[in-house]
């Protein structure tokens, strides 16, 4: 299973079950693991042996139930995780069944005759008890915590690789081909085949989607298999002619297991044998190794929070490379630590060994004294089942980088990650697993080290050289001035995650400490991340923690709870909002809100109340006479929150003095802000004096008042008092003049 899959679907770890247990929780917990995993006994043996035909359903079948049934027994006196979980999965049993592919090819090892059969199970026993060997060797080496460093983009490349090879797998089932037709003519064979055992997998494939989506909490995939199997045997009653078609597939049967399933190595046939698969064996086991392992410890740090003690995965290691070393002697499939398993149980109550023990024995009842409903299990239904758990393993970070594609997001961040996994991808369905980790590996390798080399931080400046959009009166911008050098801002460039986290936590500790209790308030702008990985999130959750205990207030810029950065911090379990940090639309934003809290501590009144119409910076100057004049010429309005005052392209027919409230200067589409107003400010100007028209909408973020002074009026004043019209004009002339020069200083910072 992927990081992604892992972390998009771990419960909260605030979230822990109570320690104490019951018998009744115990057995509750133990029906519920067993309800999953019976479908999944059927799939994994048909995944690894299912290329080898239908003879070899009954070998797959018994690897496959003494792996869940005995797996966990062995593991558990050497381990000490507190529910055992051990069972085959997916990914590892499309390995093990690759192995089988390449052994299939060699006429000597055909399931059909007994020598065959026992060669083969002797080859994937092998490879299973020196995988066992191995994990045995991590774990004492204390490696456990280092087969987590795999790249997100291999794992997500080999998922998505593997659910394709499982479904290629179920070929020869879904339409019916024997094995030896399908290793003889390839897809051709198909055309031989029918359409039956196709129709009864994807109809199954579909009840179980349905009802895992209308009800999550059952066990859909056992649910599915019920009912798709009595379809199958009324078909049978009702239509005999059909049921002919589906006993082509066949039913599955069993066999007690075999504790000789390494004995042909002992025998005058175990040179040649080694010869001509002993490469096969040793590849198949290091994937095994490396999978099994990376899948043990990730399962085991998911489900850890819902238990009292962190699991060692060291020991963990260890205890599930005994297990299957035991059950390689004895032909069992390759078990790894079942993230599925445990939380079935721990869903229904199971906290503790007796829980697992429960299960184990009800698995084994169901394939001992209800051999005989198993028996009329239908191949076509357990491969639907197959087709199911193909679509899971689908890694939905992959889906993500997909959308954002679709969307228009063309990073190179974005396009080096979906390259590895096509990489991965398509070489491990052409070459196998091991090429295609390898190969992507090799790729993420070449990647990861030119991503090192770049700093994530792209840009560094204060609010003094870049400050927010608001225009504030004279008499406020005096004290602002010198409080805007408290407010750093981090532009950051590129994706934002193991690799690079580390760096913007150091840059902005680094900050914090030379500029001491001189920074109060630090602006990550966010606007130009690509992508924010599991780490990237926890780094900016921590960095708000720490920049808090300092007094430093953070702002995240970039980011609310429905753009793609707010859905991939909550995606990683680090809601957007939360201790110490702030989020906002864009970097401008941010500092306009660093900037009233500044004013705020400095006991500067909060920004939108009323200010009188004679300390309005367009009547500076001008005495009660005039005054006077200009009260009958103005008209007052009333603007509620989010009233368009004019829009872009209206006439330029008046000027507007902004009393109270706030008045945003925006785009046609409302999206972007030019310039925001506070009271005691005029605006609308530019138009008036060019006669162009407006060049822009001008917006109420709040209840607003404004006071109109139409051209006519201006004009008027010109005839009647030519004095007051000259101050007038005057103080517009200043009022842009103090605009150019703030532009100019922008323009100037964006060059340098």
């Amino acid at each position: 299973m992927s990081r992604a899959q892992e972390s998009a679907s771990s419960p909260p770890a605030q979230r822990k079950p109570p320690t104490r247990w019951t018998w009744r929780g115990e057995i509750s917990g133990a029906l519920a693991a067993t309800a999953a995993m019976l479908p999944f006994v059927l799939t994994f043996g048909l995944i690894v042996y299912g290329s080898a035909g239908v003879a070899a359903a009954p070998i797959g079948l018994t690897a496959s139930v003494l792996a869940v049934v005995c797996g966990l027994v062995v593991a558990m006196p050497v381990g000490r995780v507190r529910l055992p979980a051990l069972a085959p999965s997916a990914s590892t049993s499309l390995i093990l069944g690759g192995l089988v592919v390449q052994l299939m090819r060699d006429p000597a090892l055909a399931a059909g005759s007994a020598d065959g059969a026992a060669q083969l199970v002797a080859c994937t026993s092998a490879a299973v008890a020196l995988a066992g060997a191995a994990m045995v060797v991590l774990g004492v080496l204390r490696a456990g915590s280092l087969v987590r460093y795999v790249p997100q983009p291999v794992l997500a490349g080999f998922m998505n690789g593997v659910a394709l090879l499982i479904v290629g797998s179920q070929l020869p089932t879904l339409f019916g081909v024997p094995a030896d037709a399908w290793a003889r003519d390839g897809l051709a064979a198909l055309g031989g085949g029918s359409l039956l055992p196709f129709a009864v997998a994807a109809l199954t494939t579909a009840l179980a989607a349905a009802i895992a989506w209308r009800w999550p909490s059952l066990p859909a995939p056992m649910l599915a298999l019920v009912v798709a199997t009595g379809a199958v045997w009324a078909l049978q009653t009702a239509f005999p002619d059909a049921g002919a078609a589906l006993a082509r597939v066949g039913g599955i049967v069993t066999e007690w297991p075999r504790p000789d399933a390494l004995a042909p190595w002992l025998g005058a046939d175990a040179a040649a044998l080694l010869q001509r698969h002993g490469r096969a064996i040793l590849t198949t086991a290091a994937l095994l190794t490396l999978i099994g392992s990376l899948e043990t410890v990730l399962a085991l740090a998911s489900v850890a929070p819902q238990l009292d003690a962190r699991p060692d995965p060291d020991r963990e290691l260890r205890a599930t490379g005994v297990a299957n070393l035991v059950l390689g002697l004895f032909g069992g499939l390759f078990v790894v630590y079942l993230r599925l398993r445990a939380l079935a149980a721990l869903g229904a109550g199971g906290r503790t060994p007796r829980a697992a023990l429960l299960s184990s024995a009800a698995i084994a009842l169901v394939f001992t004294l209800g051999l005989p409903l198993v028996r009329e299990v239908p191949l076509a239904v357990v491969a639907g089942i197959v087709l199911m758990l193909a679509w899971t393993l689908v890694d939905r970070w992959t889906r993500r980088l997909l959308a954002q594609w679709w969307r228009g997001e063309r990073s190179p961040e974005l396009a080096s990650s979906m390259i590895v996994v096509g990489v991965v991808c398509g070489v491990t369905l052409v070459w196998g697993s091991a090429a295609g980790v390898l190969a992507g590996v090799l790729v993420a390798a070449v990647i990861f080290v030119r991503a090192l080399d770049r700093s994530v931080v792209r840009l560094r400046y204060r609010a003094s050289e870049i400050p927010s959009r608001r225009i504030y009166p004279q008499r406020i911008e005096r004290q602002l001035a010198p409080l805007r050098e408290r407010i750093e801002v981090f532009e950051l460039e590129g994706a934002l995650f193991f690799g690079s986290a580390h760096r913007l936590v150091a840059a902005a500790e680094t900050c914090a400490a030379e500029r001491g209790a001189a920074l109060a308030h630090l602006v990550v702008d966010l606007r130009r991340v690509s992508t924010i990985d599991a780490t990237g999130a926890v780094a900016l959750a921590q960095l708000g923690e720490r920049l808090a205990a300092h007094g430093v207030a953070l702002h995240l810029a970039g980011v609310d709870e429905h753009n793609r950065h707010g859905r991939a911090l909550a995606a990683q379990g680090v809601p957007p909002r939360g201790p110490g940090r702030e989020v906002h639309a864009d970097a401008d934003h941010a500092i306009e809100v660093a900037e009233r809290a500044l004013l705020a501590a400095a006991g500067v009144p909060p920004l939108g109340q009323a200010v009188p119409l004679q300390d309005n910076d367009l009547l500076a100057g001008i005495d009660a006479d005039g005054l006077r004049h200009l009260r009958y010429r103005l008209t007052e309005r009333q603007l509620a929150a989010g009233e368009l005052l004019f829009a872009e392209g209206d006439p330029g027919d008046a000027i507007y003095l902004l009393g109270e409230g706030s008045i945003s200067i925006v785009d046609g589409a409302r999206r972007q802000r030019f310039v925001t107003f506070s009271p005691g400010m005029c605006f609308g100007e530019t138009a008036v004096l060019d006669g162009l028209g407006r060049s822009a909408g001008a917006l109420a973020d709040m209840p607003s008042r404004v006071w109109r002074l139409s051209v006519n009026d201006l004009t008027a004043l010109s005839h009647e008092h030519p004095a007051l019209a000259a101050r007038l004009h005057w103080n517009l002339a200043r009022h842009l003049s103090q605009r150019l020069r703030a532009a100019a200083a922008a323009w100037r910072r964006a060059a340098t």
